[in-house]
């Protein structure tokens, strides 16, 4: 209660912004800018004015699309520090958001040098710069400048904000008024189309769109947002219409009141076109600054916001704010090193088009967001906003990522394997993190769509698959079960680590801590596995009850694994007479019988030795004698047993060594398994020793009756646990085909 109150007490002393002043005005002023007052005019130069509008149109709706996902995302998740960052990771999770936001962070902050130097060029063309201050200097003046206004915090950056939205409309207005004046319909026929070619037009397309990749800049705001919600789409829609329509006007004044040479050679045409033109300078001025303003503000929050989350260890100290307002102090020294670095460095050419590319990779990421979240039929999801819908954050998605295409094949390329690269690493090294995400939930979507899917399916002998519930008790023997389990699935099938308990019984261990030493085996054993723990009066009932509802539709287990633990064991888990009813209830379950009688602790050597891994298969004929062979031959599947070798050592009885050989070779080549074939006379304790003491897996079939279980070629069942080390007894509770017929599912003729 006192965490909750005192959060509730230190946002009610921030200062927070609304919608005009958090959003619109950071938002506007930076799409209203540099390339707004001083390259218009030369994209209409190159290519024409209809042409130029047609690169605005697809622009802006690209930011159109982009604001539609936007909404809903911000309308209903509660959007906090860390804008765009925040935004990808709750939705698509930590590994995407993480990637995103660090590369976000440098651009942002990278783009600080692009507006200071921009402020700095335009200051050169105004004004003759003293030879003791170059365009470095004065550039590094600057951007101390900003750094000192974002080091105050984002209350005194957006008072300041509102002085150059009124220099910004001064500039805009002086522009009108000498355009109007000056206009002339002939001028603007002239000037409507030129005789530009595609190469042209894509390289007026990449030059112009960068003007709209700040429409976004309140998002970047939102840990300073009131209402998030209300503010982010209010205020963004509001942005990007007004720019939109200033973009259009400012392009049909120009085109009506200057040559196309005019326009492709004077840089400054709108100053000359105005009524005053120090107004349009001061303007420019004024509209630069405010975005280099932005986006020194914008980025630390980024930073802030992924320290806290902890996703990349050395990112943590930038975590911490400062005062009221929480302002990332340590971020802002971060984003001001590397913008200073980059005013140093100079010439940001060659950087320029891989962080456009990052922005649109952004805007690419946010519209498949909210495809993505929409798409899940998450019942959580419930957006306040209403006006967009799935497909629309689609055609936005696929929109930004033809731009990335059309405007820089290279850096599109290096931007997205700089994305891939980062994700993969997050994906692989993030600590789990409390905060949610969508992807839980568009698994579940598409999970259920294919159990429905599978479940209408006509099931086929071909489909088999090894979905297993391995039975541990004890806390000892769960990493050798896992370990086995996973070799024996061959990455093909399913696990449930399986425990049944009697909650009557005072000794027997709480669920809880059954399913905490369940999965710490699992984490020991990286092994993919999933975990049960049933409550019955007996081990049997529960069973029963196991074997009757345990899956889901189509997905149900087949295979039952446990421990054989030896009479003499005294960690011996049931007796024998015990293990024969066992049995007999998941026979009549129609579920196969795996049992590991191993005294190897570990089980198996992590790699394999230098003389190669080798499984022997005792074959008796009959269903288990193939379900044993199924299961070798899934073992050398498995990572480490690849170059496994089998072999298959039966009793000749009646037939000569040789056509037992010829027999076997037809049949290993008609089920396509590789094995060796050894015939013996007779089979017995000691040839069982000499042949299979040093393989590292034994199978050998078993047979079940009402109070014992006995192994098929009568050799003494202790006998056999007693003195191989290794050994897997099976029994098979129906017919494994090996080759079924893929027509009507009949087998070949098996052995």
């Amino acid at each position: 209660m006192n965490k909750h109150s005192d959060s509730a007490n230190t946002d009610s002393r921030r200062h927070l912004f609304g919608t005009f002043a958090g959003v619109f005005t950071p938002s506007i002023l930076t799409i209203v800018g540099i390339i707004l007052f001083l390259r218009t005019g030369y994209v209409i130069g190159q290519v024409g004015l209809a042409s130029t509008l047609l690169i605005m149109a697809a622009a802006f709706t690209l930011c159109l699309l982009t604001g539609l996902s936007l909404a809903v995302i911000a309308t209903d998740i509660r959007v906090k520090e860390g804008g765009f960052y925040y935004v990808i990771s709750r939705t698509l999770g930590p590994a995407f958001g993480g990637a995103l936001g660090l590369t976000l962070f440098l651009s942002i902050s990278i783009s600080v040098a692009f507006y200071v130097m921009g402020l700095v060029e335009v200051l050169n063309h105004l004004v003759a710069l003293p030879d003791w201050l170059s365009v470095r200097i004065l550039a590094c003046a600057i951007t101390v400048v900003l750094f000192i206004f974002a080091w105050l915090g984002a209350d005194w950056t957006t008072k300041l904000q509102f002085l150059i939205m009124g220099l910004v409309a001064g500039g805009l207005l002086s522009f009108f008024i000498g355009g109007g004046m000056a206009f002339s319909q002939q001028t603007l026929a002239a000037n409507w189309q030129t005789d530009a070619s595609a190469e042209q037009f894509w390289l007026a397309f990449a030059l112009f769109f960068p003007a709209i990749t700040g429409f976004t800049q309140g998002l970047n705001m939102s840990g300073d947002l009131r209402a998030p919600h209300r503010a982010i789409p209010k205020g963004t829609f509001a942005a990007i219409g007004l720019s939109a329509a200033l973009y259009v006007l400012v392009a049909l004044v120009l085109a009506g009141t200057a040559s196309i040479s005019e326009l492709t050679d004077n840089y400054y045409i709108m100053a000359d076109v105005a009524m005053w033109a120090v107004l349009v300078a001061a303007a420019v001025m004024a509209a630069t600054l405010s975005s280099g303003m932005a986006s020194m503000l914008g980025a630390p929050r980024v930073l802030q916001a992924m320290g806290g989350d902890k996703l990349i260890p050395f990112l943590v100290p930038f975590a911490k704010g400062e005062g009221q307002d929480n302002n990332p102090r340590r971020a802002v020294m971060a984003s001001t090193a590397i913008a200073l670095l980059c005013v140093i460095i100079g010439d940001l050419n060659l950087l320029a088009p891989v962080i456009s590319m990052f922005f649109l990779a952004a805007y690419a990421l946010l519209n498949y967001a909210t495809f993505f979240a929409l798409h899940s039929d998450n019942p959580f999801f419930r957006p306040r906003f209403k006006w967009s819908h799935k497909i629309v954050s689609l055609i936005g998605g696929i929109g930004c990522v033809v731009a990335m295409l059309a405007i820089n094949l290279i850096a599109c390329v290096i931007a997205i394997a700089v994305l891939f690269g980062l994700h993969q690493y997050l994906a692989r090294s993030h600590q789990h993190r409390s905060f949610t995400d969508h992807q839980r939930g568009a698994l579940f979507k598409r999970v259920r769509e294919l159990l429905f899917e599978l479940n209408s399916m006509e099931p086929h002998p071909g489909d088999w698959r090894p979905h297993m519930l391995v039975f541990s008790k004890t806390p000892e023997r769960h990493k050798q079960l896992l370990t086995f389990s996973a070799v024996l699935e061959g990455q093909s099938g399913l696990i449930t680590l399986t425990r049944i308990v009697n909650p009557q019984h005072a000794d027997e261990p709480e669920q809880q801590q059954i399913l905490k030493q369940y999965q710490q085996a699992i984490d020991d054993t990286d092994v993919r596995a999933f975990t049960l723990v049933m409550q019955a009066s007996d081990f049997q009932s529960g069973l029963r009850h196991i074997m009757s509802a345990y899956g889901v539709g189509p997905i149900t287990p087949n295979t039952a694994l446990l421990n054989w633990t030896s009479s003499n064991d005294s960690k011996q888990e049931h007796s024998p007479e015990d293990y024969a009813a066992n049995f007999l209830e998941m026979i009549k379950a129609d579920i196969n019988l795996v049992a590991l009688a191993s005294a190897r602790d570990p089980l198996f050597a992590k790699e394999a030795p230098a003389k190669g891994r080798k499984i022997d298969i005792w074959w008796r004929g009959g269903p288990t004698a193939r379900l044993m062979l199924m299961f070798a031959y899934l073992c050398t599947r498995a990572r480490g047993w690849q170059n496994t070798k089998l072999r298959i050592l039966t009793e000749a009885e009646r037939y000569s060594k040789q056509q037992v050989q010829d027999i076997f070779a037809t049949y290993l080549d008609n089920v396509r398994i590789e094995s060796e074939v050894e015939a013996l006379d007779k089979v017995d304790l000691d040839s069982i020793k000499r042949y299979s003491s040093q393989s590292e897996l034994v199978f050998f079939p078993i047979e079940v009756k009402e109070d014992e279980i006995v192994d098929s070629f009568e050799v003494g069942l202790q006998s056999l646990v007693d003195n191989l080390s290794n050994l897997v007894l099976v029994k098979a509770s129906k017919s494994m085909q090996l080759d079924p017929d893929p027509d009507n599912g009949d087998d070949q003729k098996e052995g």
